[in-house]
């Protein structure tokens, strides 16, 4: 399975110099898909209609919701499980202990299926673009031509040269 990323231009947080840009690979992000969306893909090579998908995940929610805060782990297709955690402020005294104040940093934790830690392991990382100074370039190479850095098929000049004026025309 292929996985795109971008190109991304970031402060060099180990050279202590707060100048510093080296390009790292980021996750390409496409958006989100809302519930209808997700429907939609989720049954298109079954008899299921988006209706009832979209039912039966309503339905789960109001189930799974309640087991997984009472503590109990839940697994969600071959995509993974779900569980709650949390940390907490310590007291001598069981007495002093008020969940409300002192229950700290409550989230869900996702632990991916031996299925998708596989399809990780086995992605193959395509580089999608290039994103510098907050401008998205569609590809490597038109980031190099908006830099000046390639010169676009045709034009007769190299990057920094000069134009011999010797063109022909198709």
């Amino acid at each position: 399975m292929k996985a795109n990323f971008n190109y991304t231009k970031r402060i060099d947080p180990t050279s202590g110099d707060e100048k510093k840009m080296i390009w790292y690979a980021t996750p390409a992000t496409k958006g989100a898909m809302d519930a209808d969306e997700t429907a939609r893909m989720a049954v298109a090579d079954t008899t299921l209609s988006k209706g009832e998908f979209k039912h039966a995940m309503e339905v789960a929610s109001e189930k799974l919701i309640p087991l997984i805060l009472s503590g109990i782990s839940v697994t969600i297709g071959d995509l993974g499980k779900l569980r709650l955690s949390f940390g907490s402020k310590g007291v001598e005294n069981i007495d002093d202990f008020d969940a409300q104040t002192m229950i700290q940093n409550a989230k869900i934790i996702f632990t991916p299926s031996q299925t998708l830690k596989q399809a990780l392991k086995t992605a193959t990382f395509e580089a999608e673009g290039v994103v510098e100074d907050g401008i998205k370039y569609g590809s490597l190479k038109s980031y190099r031509l908006a830099k000046g850095l390639e010169v676009a098929p045709g034009t007769g000049t190299e990057p920094g040269g000069e134009d011999d004026g010797d063109h022909q025309l198709g």
